[in-house]
């Protein structure tokens, strides 16, 4: 957990792996003492969680590379689409007839940056990303060290670490302007993203 004072806010900052089921244990075990919550995830996300007994998990489109992210996951424990630790959170803040705040981009406005940071030539690379993380052998000391181990080969094509950056830039400022009203707030983000997010956030203040 990373903690932060934002104006009057304190803000705590819980870094998930993405599709381990054991990490709901973490958003469980740090529900309940926050004003408000927060997801690093856009609104049309964060209401395909609400509705996803509806939805059915066979309709959540997933990328070659999120295929071979959970294979290599899969030996911290068991894998789930979509993420266990934001379900839990939806499912949790529902349950006390909270929602969930969308800290990420809508998915027009990601679409957008998705156009604008990668290139045509990394768009048909991806493939090769893929298969590439497939073969590599990856860091097997912690989840969290081999999902960042996974993102930094993804960062190395610089559309997709700019199209990161502009992600944490976004999420940083919801999370500032959501301070601005709160008294506290639990922040939900994935791994990758964390240190980032939470540099931007010192750095202005």
């Amino acid at each position: 957990m990373i903690s932060l004072r934002i104006g009057g806010c304190d803000v705590d900052i819980l870094p998930v792996v993405n599709g381990l089921v054991s990490e709901a244990d973490k958003v469980r075990e740090a529900y309940g003492k926050y004003e408000a919550y927060g997801a690093s995830l856009g609104i049309e996300a964060l209401e395909a969680l609400k509705r996803r007994e509806e939805i059915g998990v066979d309709d959540i489109e997933v990328s070659e590379f999120d295929i071979v992210y959970a294979k290599k996951m899969a030996v911290f424990g068991d894998i789930q689409t979509p993420s266990p630790a934001f379900c839990e959170l939806v499912d949790l803040c529902a349950g006390d007839g909270k929602n969930v705040i969308p800290l990420d981009m809508k998915d027009y406005d990601y679409d957008t940056a998705y156009m604008e940071c990668i290139s045509a030539t990394e768009f048909t690379a991806a493939h090769h990303l893929a298969k590439k993380a497939y073969k590599k052998e990856m860091d097997q000391s912690s989840p969290e060290n081999m999902a960042l181990e996974l993102d930094r080969l993804v960062s190395k094509k610089k559309g997709f670490a700019r199209l990161n950056r502009r992600r944490e830039e976004y999420i940083a400022k919801e999370i500032a302007d959501t301070a601005k009203y709160r008294g506290s707030l639990l922040c939900v983000i994935e791994v990758e993203r964390v240190d980032g997010v939470r540099s931007i956030l010192e750095a202005s203040e």
